[in-house]
């Protein structure tokens, strides 16, 4: 099968074996069919990996390389930001393998080559990207869902791929056109399970297509939303408060995607300058919501309610 060039994060990636997931690269001349910013690639990495006696360790970085390993799924190497070359393990779940190549593997790219990865979702408001992060279940998604079915298109789930453009803005790229959500947040949205296939055979984890409300251009950001989940002797449902000083830089240093492996590769630094350019030109705020109510709508009630008012400027 010849390889396929895909587009997601601002990238180019030229696949040696099908992502169904992104969105294909619609070439014009020759000279662009070829150009790729990054190779995914298929090979038997078990000798090299042996090379590197790593150990007990599944994670070790050199020379610009980061290797890792997941049992019962593969081997997996990224090379200074322009190759991801997978090793799949004998009759492992297709799905899973792709899984860590659209997350970990990407991210890892992205560390590579000086864009930050935070581990969220982000949708389109008047013209501007609002990304919500936060720890695994803490409702992403599922609020990016929410906006999604009141107009506002979906513009990346899981991975918020961040630069910034000649004017010093920080923009975000579009992901790919695909939701993840789990199984409560399918009921809050009346949706049936048997209508979409799980993200892999071990999670109950769905993945929703969303070619009809994805946004597929870059969108200067505007604000930064951390979901925070709290108990329900909570007196409010939702509460929305804003992120200011260092309290900023340290959530979203710890909402950066696979944040571990960023000191792995020595890339501390280059996280705490990228971090603290960020945070001085967007508005950061956290987000709260108490007890076990499906609150996503009145959530994204309060995040369009200050949109509208027009308090984000982006500088």
């Amino acid at each position: 099968m010849l390889p396929v060039q895909y587009e997601a994060y601002g990238l180019r990636w030229l696949s040696q074996f099908p992502m169904p997931e992104l969105q294909t690269v619609q070439n014009g001349t020759d000279s662009e069919s070829v150009h790729a910013d990054v190779h995914i690639e298929i090979a038997d990495l078990q000798a090299h990996w042996e090379e590197w006696d790593v150990g007990r360790d599944n994670f070790v970085s050199r020379n610009g390389s980061l290797f890792f390993r997941i049992e019962d799924t593969g081997l997996f190497l990224m090379v200074q930001g322009r190759r991801i070359v997978v090793s799949p393990q004998a009759g492992a779940d297709d799905k899973k393998v792709r899984l860590f190549v659209l997350g970990t593997c990407m991210a890892v790219i992205m560390m590579q080559r000086g864009i930050l990865p935070l581990h969220g979702s982000a949708v389109v408001i008047d013209g501007w990207a609002y990304a919500f992060v936060g720890h695994s279940g803490a409702g992403k998604s599922t609020l990016s869902a929410a906006l999604a079915s009141r107009g506002y298109p979906l513009l990346t789930d899981d991975v918020v791929a961040l630069t910034w453009d000649a004017g010093g803005r920080a923009i975000v790229s579009p992901g790919y056109p695909q939701q993840k959500l789990w199984q409560p947040s399918l009921d809050g949205f009346g949706m049936k399970e048997q209508d979409y296939a799980t993200v892999h055979a071990e999670i109950t984890k769905y993945a929703i297509p969303v070619q009809h409300y994805f946004h597929d251009r870059p969108v200067p950001l505007a604000a930064v939303f951390e979901l925070d989940p709290k108990p329900e002797e909570m007196l409010k449902p939702v509460q929305l408060m804003e992120v200011a000083g260092l309290e900023r830089l340290h959530m979203l240093c710890s909402h950066t995607f696979r944040s571990g492996l960023v000191t792995r590769q020595g890339l501390a630094q280059w996280l705490f300058e990228t971090v603290s350019r960020l945070s001085a030109s967007i508005q950061v705020f956290r987000i709260t919501r108490s007890g076990s109510d499906f609150t996503a709508f009145e959530m994204a009630d309060r995040i369009t309610e200050h949109a509208r008012k027009g308090v984000y400027t982006g500088q």
